[in-house]
């Protein structure tokens, strides 16, 4: 080992141990890309955008921020269903990972947890419950159908706000909606609209 120490100068190691860190910041951040490729192509090919989505589309692949914003089920809800402490890590984490860290095993092939989540979202749509945005902040992720269930605001409230039209637009993401539309003042401007009504009629979440 000391003799392959020598044959490098300080500026050649200096470069490897560089590389080595940049490979390992990209690799999760390219894993980031193909997910939300991943997460963006399903949407498209199952016309998430129209709403009313079966539950037999929801993959082990999937967060749970994903299944909320996409079925307009508040996070807080799906958390409650499954038994599972709220975080912003297993909100992220998708259903097999969750899965398996809750030693929950399988059910016909598929996560337990797969199944606990599909009934949760169909015992959803036979009682809405608002429980307020369990994240606070609305992010571009969310959809606004899916922040006016979590809050108990009408929807038509958020869209009559922000002057965009409600129809064809309820289930799709703030984020892709303001480039689509070319919102005045981009994603943070109308971010921004949506939050002071959050903030100001939403019904407040019940755990900090």
């Amino acid at each position: 080992m000391k003799k392959i120490y020598n044959l490098l100068t300080p500026i050649q190691w200096l470069a490897i141990v560089l590389i080595i860190v940049g490979i390992a910041i990209m690799i999760p951040k390219a894993k980031g890309m193909f997910d939300f490729y991943k997460e963006t192509r399903y949407a498209a090919e199952n016309d998430f955008a129209a709403g009313n989505l079966s539950p037999n589309l929801i993959r082990p692949w999937m967060s749970l921020s994903y299944i909320a914003a996409a079925y307009a089920v508040p996070q807080q809800y799906l958390y409650d269903a499954a038994n599972i402490n709220p975080k912003k890590e297993t909100s992220m984490m998708g259903i097999n990972r969750l899965n398996q860290r809750m030693n929950l095993g399988a059910i016909d092939g598929q996560p337990a947890l797969l199944k606990t989540i599909r009934a949760a979202i169909l015992a959803y749509r036979e009682n809405p419950v608002a429980t307020g945005l369990l994240e606070k902040e609305v992010d571009d992720w969310m959809t606004m159908q899916y922040i006016a269930n979590s809050t108990g605001v009408p929807v038509e409230t958020y869209f009559n706000a922000v002057n965009i039209p409600a129809a064809g637009n309820a289930f799709k993401p703030l984020g892709f909606l303001s480039d689509e539309l070319k919102y005045s003042g981009g994603k943070k401007a109308l971010i921004a609209e949506v939050q002071k009504i959050v903030d100001t009629q939403g019904v407040k979440p019940v755990r900090p």
